[in-house]
């Protein structure tokens, strides 16, 4: 087949700063943004000693998987930075590297850790740019051999019209496909093989800049196959102003969420990365979702009416489209519902406004036959919004995740000093005596708070996963198998591992009174894994970090899939939630004098136990679907109402009720 040079890589230039209406703000090429990097002075050999010395600090003192990465990935970081220190210090400005290569170095040793929430991020003007090709590259299997398609093109923004969804890509610069991927995946940090492939294939396209340099190449030469024909194009590489900086001072809400052991800047793990990568992907991509969602702002938090496209794809409309999709979906084993929680970082902090939602569809949206968790992609953000949905979905108590600092001077005087760390002390203060390498583990998340409510779906649930699950979308997924409430599907073998509590260094630089820490100069930022998180149940004891949550049943994404709405990874799961039991647990009450009567509408429940403040308020009532009538004294004002359901002598069901 012959090579044919496509129109677009003569026209590629026009588009890459002329387009109108692409809504990226100002878009400059990459050689253009290289230029105003250049033209920008150095940093003085002061500034650059107090970054190393900053470093040295957050790896040396508090990051608490270094002994679990020196081990893993042998690995000396503090040692390269020592070299790093050394010949900062003694170079002259002759000698000094460039600013670029002194960047570089730093990186480097951050990335070598293979912690996505342990960084360094480069000073203006990098932290705000995002780089794109105007394409998204996506992963999928043929006859279980992986290929590699164009999944989404920015049409506004690529000029070649044969450059359409669905080309299958050959080569990339000239070279194999599968090897770019493998040789981009190696510059990446994450933890774990599945991780590396996964963000080696997304930064083929788009690259946050926040913690990486702009690409070497000003344009990249895409070979692909259409109608059976080779093609050929030029994509160049552009830049565009993008997010600020995620909250690092949300304050603590009221509401469901209340009464949490630390402050709620203090409850994140986000791959702060893939979060300005998902809201990229939807200003270039996803033109229709940031329409819903400023048409959904117009409502102030009501339910906004659905529209005609709504409808028509079988989608519920929600009140927060940025952070959750719901839908009706049919597949080839039964008609189930679909939530793709997007995120647990909202942009707005309103952690109880995305609960709610949650609690909305749930209870009226979502069929009993089953339902489909969809969390790929979703890089974590507040711990408690992950682990207290975990409840809602089992009658089972939920345990949240511990969390320990590694034993060392400095996390002892950090928590001696920052009161909502003070429940660490005890522990951090034996280890000097014990030798410990790690604190008690404390979760960040109330166990009074994440059972609050209890259950509220009763159905089969399957968790679909992939390896940018990162964070507390790692501790989601974990609590939900730790808990058995269902099988995880996983289109990667493990989710990305990021099993830590994630601070900033100005967050803790602004509560650690008299602590090591010092302003960054030029406005340059570093995040470190403050506390990691262990699992609970049959693992108990076992961290997140690098192992990840692995899968209980797999699905390899197909060419379908990518084009025709998962179509594919949907009947699979449909196939999981066809083994389940749906099931249905719905009480209405009325009082009568000083009784309060009961009526239970069950399906598949085979007795139920009514219990009062814990204890027993009527014998066993055996029932056998439909309506059942249960009447039992009228509780004490305050009291807390809590009716099991049993199937096979297994508890299959509960709900739990206030009495006014």
């Amino acid at each position: 087949m012959a090579r044919r040079q496509s129109r677009g890589s003569k026209n590629s230039a026009k588009a890459a700063t002329g387009s109108r209406g692409h809504g990226l703000g100002a878009i400059q090429s990459v050689r253009s943004f290289r230029d105003t990097i250049n033209a920008q002075a150095g940093l003085s050999k002061a500034q650059r000693l107090r970054l190393i010395r900053q470093a040295t600090v957050l790896i040396g003192d508090l990051y608490t998987h270094l002994p679990l990465k020196q081990a893993m990935h042998s690995i000396n970081p503090l040692q390269r930075l020592r070299l790093l220190e050394q010949r900062t210090a003694e170079s002259s400005p002759a000698t000094q590297p460039s600013i670029l290569e002194f960047h570089a170095e730093l990186l480097e040793i951050f990335k070598e850790l293979r912690d996505l929430h342990t960084n360094y991020s480069l000073p203006a003007p990098f932290g705000r740019q995002i780089a794109f090709l105007g394409i998204l590259v996506e992963q999928y299997h043929e006859n279980d051999q992986p290929k590699w398609m164009v999944s989404k093109v920015a049409r506004h923004l690529v000029a070649d019209p044969k450059l359409t969804q669905g080309v299958e890509i050959t080569h990339w610069n000239g070279m194999p496909i599968d090897k770019a991927v493998w040789r981009n995946a190696d510059k990446e940090a994450g933890s774990n093989l599945s991780a590396r492939l996964a963000r080696g294939v997304e930064t083929l396209t788009l690259r946050s800049m926040r913690s990486s340099f702009p690409p070497d190449e000003d344009w990249v030469t895409v070979t692909y196959l259409k109608n059976g024909n080779v093609e050929e194009t030029r994509l160049d590489w552009r830049v565009f102003d993008t997010f600020g900086d995620l909250l690092d001072n949300a304050a603590n809400p009221a509401g469901l969420i209340q009464d949490l052991i630390v402050p709620l800047r203090y409850n994140v793990a986000v791959d702060e990365r893939r979060e300005y990568l998902r809201r990229a992907q939807k200003l270039l991509f996803n033109r229709d979702a940031v329409k819903e969602q400023r048409r959904v702002a117009g409502y102030k938090g009501q339910v906004p009416k659905a529209t005609a496209a709504l409808t028509a794809a079988q989608i519920i409309p929600t009140t927060r489209p940025d952070d959750i999709t719901a839908r009706i979906v049919n597949t080839s084993s039964g008609t189930f519902g679909y939530l793709r929680l997007w995120t647990f970082h909202m942009e707005d902090s309103d952690i109880n406004g995305f609960l709610n939602e949650f609690i909305r569809l749930l209870q009226f949206e979502m069929p009993v036959e089953g339902l489909i968790l969809d969390v790929r992609g979703n890089g974590g953000g507040f711990i408690i919004a992950a682990e207290f949905l975990l409840q809602m979905l089992t009658p089972m108590h939920i345990t949240p995740e511990p969390t320990q600092f590694i034993a060392t001077s400095g996390t002892l005087d950090l928590c001696r000093k920052v009161s909502a760390m003070a429940p660490w002390v005890p522990s951090l203060k034996q280890a000097v005596q014990t030798g410990a390498l790690y604190s008690a583990g404390i979760p960040l998340s109330p166990e009074e708070v994440v059972n609050s409510i209890g259950q509220l779906y009763f159905g089969p649930v399957v968790l679909v996963t992939d390896a940018y699950c990162y964070s507390a979308c790692d501790m989601f997924a974990a609590g939900f198998q730790d808990h058995e409430i269902g099988p995880v599907l996983g289109v990667d073998e493990v989710t990305g591992a990021g099993g830590a509590n994630v601070l900033t260094h100005a967050g803790l630089l602004s509560d650690w009174s008299g602590g090591p820490l010092e302003q960054l100069p030029a406005g340059a930022g570093m995040r470190v894994s403050l506390r990691r998180t262990l699992r609970v149940g049959a693992r108990a004891g076992e961290p997140i970090e690098d192992l990840g949550v692995a899968r209980d049943a797999s699905h390899k994404m197909t060419r379908d899939d990518l084009l025709n709405g998962n179509v594919d990874l949907l009947n699979t799961a449909g196939e999981l939630l066809a083994q389940g039991t749906p099931r249905r647990f719905d009480p209405a009450f009325s009082v009568n004098g000083s009784t309060l009567s009961i009526a239970m509408t069950t399906l598949n429940v085979q007795s139920i136990d009514v219990f009062v403040d814990g204890r027993p308020a009527k014998d066993s009532t055996a029932v056998s679907g439909g309506t059942t009538n249960i009447d039992i004294a009228m509780p004490p004002s305050g009291s807390l109402l809590q009716i099991d359901g049993f199937d096979g002598g297994e508890l299959v069901a509960s709900r739990r009720h206030d009495i006014p």
